[in-house]
Formats: structure tokens, C-alpha cells, sequence
């Protein structure tokens, strides 16, 4: 990622991140004559951008690699619906719950947040940045790189298991996925899911994305309509930095950013529509003690925040908005806290670590 792609990127993520700052950055309309309820879109909570897992986060996403097995903000229909005792966007990633691969002292390269970014990538001496090749999967074009330091704060050439004590992982992915109902109209769920190159994602058809085998057309998250034809533009990116990976080391902290956005345009039997969806997170200060043997260890300290914001607008009708943040909080204790508000209501959670459903008050 050249320096000038960075600035650009941390303009976008200064955007995200306040209210979840996503308010601060997008005017918000008020839902007015509309076919659709604000509660159905809450159903675009339950998933992130497509290509979020390939990206470094809190949230479960999907990898470009899966398109388009889950994670579309066309897809699950009514039965999408989040629900309300679950964490947004798949709910934590593993490592932020404790749910990781354990490791023991001096694997650096193990563990939660371990090693840097698994390529035989190029060193750039200019940025001191390793430069992985870009892939591009299902119309999806991936970007990484990563920067190594040993305890002293010196840039290395590579990734060592043994002396490299922080990583700084950066990643973009951007691309078009375009939705085409299959060529059979007798309902036998064909529908495709193409990447902008033309290529087919794995899993293929309306089954598995488009709307749980509703027929050629697939549905919107949320909404009862049938897809006739929809375009996603996908824009993806992160950057997180872990120290603490060196031999010896007794703890690990985290810090990153990431964002994305999908923006997309179609048709459904309800009528042409616009749609977007822009998602952040924010990890602080997130510490993992290293332990002794090779046993599991969750968060002691540190604080998440996570946002999303979705929009849906039919022509000639006003745009519903909603708006979700989640703050997560570690305290040392084997309980996070966790106070979740969407559009004007607040509710105050906790959650049992590593596992465990939501308890609001």
C-alpha cells in the first residue's frame, strides 16, 4: 500500500469510527413513507462487507476466497434478521474472545494476532514494508503488506519467530460483484453470483446467499422482494499493529482500524433501489497475557468499538436508516462488558468469556 493510498485510506476510517463516528460522516435520514420498517433493515446488522474476512477486525466476515457463501448485503432475506442476544457482523472474531489458537512463550509466529502476512512478499526499503503480490478472487482484488520491528524499534527484511517484536499488517479490498437471477425461470434456484471479471463465486447459486433457495431472484436483507438484478461495489481496508511478539514477551497488545463499505445498485420486484452499508471498528489497547503452556487466553484489558450504518432507498420513496454501536470492554475479569446502541435505545450487556450469549439489562 503506497503512502499516498494510506492518507486516502485513514480519511475514509476517520469516518467510521466516531459516533462510531459513522453519523459524523454520513447525513442520516429520517425514515418517512417507506415500504419497508426500520426494524426489517436491522437484518443488515448480521453481516459485514463481503471480503471482511480477508481484512484485519473484530467482526466475522467472509473471505473473498468464500464468495459468495455469506456476508452479502443482498442476501438472507427476512429470515436474516439479527438476533437481538447476538453481537453484529457474525459476532467477535475468535482471538478477541479467547477462542483463538493458544501459544506458548517465544512463538511470536502462534497464537492470537501472531505472525505477519503469510506471502513471499518484496521489501520495499523506501516504506520498510514487505509487499505481497495482489490477488484478485471472485472479482475481489486483495492488497497486503506488513512491516516487522524487533525490540529495539529496527525495521527487519522478514518476519523472525524469534527477535521480531511488533507487526504492522495493512489491507485494502476493493472490487464489483454482480448479481445475474440464473437462466432457468421455473424457481429451481440457479441463481448466479458473478464477479466483476466474470468469474463464479464458490457456492454459486440463490441458495446459498441470495435468500435461502427463494427462488431464481434471491432477497435484500430485511426486505420480502425479489432481486431482479443488483451490482455491490466493495471497498475494504485495515490496519493494525501487535507488539509484545518477541521471546520472552509476556503479553501481547493490539491496536487497529478497519473499515468498509459496500455500495449497491439493483432491481426487485418492488422496484430499482439504492442501497449501502458502511462498517468500523476500532480495537485500543487490547492486551493478551501469553501464557506458560500452549493453553487458550482471552483479552485482560482494552476496549473494541464496532459500528455499522445501513441505508436502503426505492425510487420515489424517503431512505431508512439504522445505525448499531458496539463498545466492548476488558477488564481483566473472565466477563466482558458490552453496551450496545441502536438508533436511540441503550442497552448494557455483558458477555462470558470465551464463550457465552449476550445478558442485557
Amino acid at each position: 500500500m503506497r503512502r499516498s493510498n494510506i492518507r486516502a485510506w485513514y480519511r475514509r476510517a476517520a469516518c467510521i469510527t466516531p459516533l462510531l463516528g459513522i453519523a459524523a460522516c454520513a447525513e442520516l435520514n429520517s425514515p418517512r413513507s417507506s415500504t419497508l420498517s426500520a426494524a426489517a433493515l436491522t437484518a443488515a446488522f448480521s453481516t459485514v462487507p463481503v471480503g471482511f474476512g480477508d481484512v484485519s477486525t473484530s467482526f466475522v466476515g467472509t473471505a473473498a476466497a468464500g464468495v459468495p457463501s455469506a456476508g452479502f448485503w443482498l442476501g438472507g432475506g427476512r429470515e436474516g434478521r439479527m438476533d437481538r442476544g447476538s453481537l453484529m457482523g457474525g459476532g467477535l472474531a475468535a482471538n478477541y474472545s479467547g477462542e483463538g489458537e493458544g501459544f506458548g512463550r517465544g512463538f511470536g509466529n502462534r497464537g492470537p494476532f501472531g505472525g505477519g502476512v503469510g506471502c513471499d512478499g518484496t521489501f520495499d526499503s523506501g516504506l520498510g514494508r514487505v509487499i505481497c503480490a495482489a490477488q484478485t478472487r471472485n472479482g475481489l482484488t486483495i492488497s497486503r503488506s506488513a512491516q516487522y520491528k524487533d525490540g529495539s524499534g529496527a525495521v527487519q527484511q522478514a518476519f523472525d519467530s524469534t527477535t521480531t517484536n511488533s507487526v504492522n499488517t495493512q489491507t485494502t479490498v476493493t472490487g464489483t460483484v454482480t448479481y445475474e437471477p440464473g437462466e432457468n425461470e421455473a424457481g429451481d434456484d440457479r441463481g448466479g453470483n458473478r464477479g466483476s471479471g466474470g468469474n463464479r463465486g464458490a457456492g454459486g447459486g440463490g441458495r446459498d446467499c441470495w435468500g435461502s433457495g427463494r427462488g431464481v431472484g434471491g432477497l435484500l436483507l430485511g426486505d420480502t422482494a425479489t432481486i431482479v438484478s443488483a451490482t455491490t461495489s466493495v471497498n475494504d481496508a485495515s490496519d493494525r499493529t501487535v507488539t509484545g511478539l518477541a521471546k520472552g514477551s509476556t503479553e501481547r497488545t493490539v491496536n487497529g482500524i478497519s473499515m468498509g463499505q459496500e455500495s449497491t445498485t439493483g432491481e426487485s420486484s418492488r422496484g430499482k433501489f439504492t442501497a449501502t452499508r458502511v462498517v468500523g471498528d476500532t480495537t485500543s489497547g487490547l492486551v493478551i497475557p501469553v501464557a506458560t503452556d500452549n493453553s487458550k487466553t482471552y483479552p485482560t484489558a482494552g476496549t473494541v468499538i464496532r459500528a455499522i450504518q445501513a441505508s436502503l432507498t426505492y425510487e420515489g420513496q424517503a431512505a431508512i436508516t439504522v445505525t448499531r454501536r458496539e463498545v466492548v470492554t476488558y477488564d481483566g475479569s473472565a466477563t466482558a462488558k458490552v453496551v450496545i446502541t441502536e438508533n436511540d435505545s441503550t442497552r448494557t450487556c455483558t458477555r462470558p468469556l470465551p464463550r457465552g450469549p449476550l445478558s442485557c439489562s
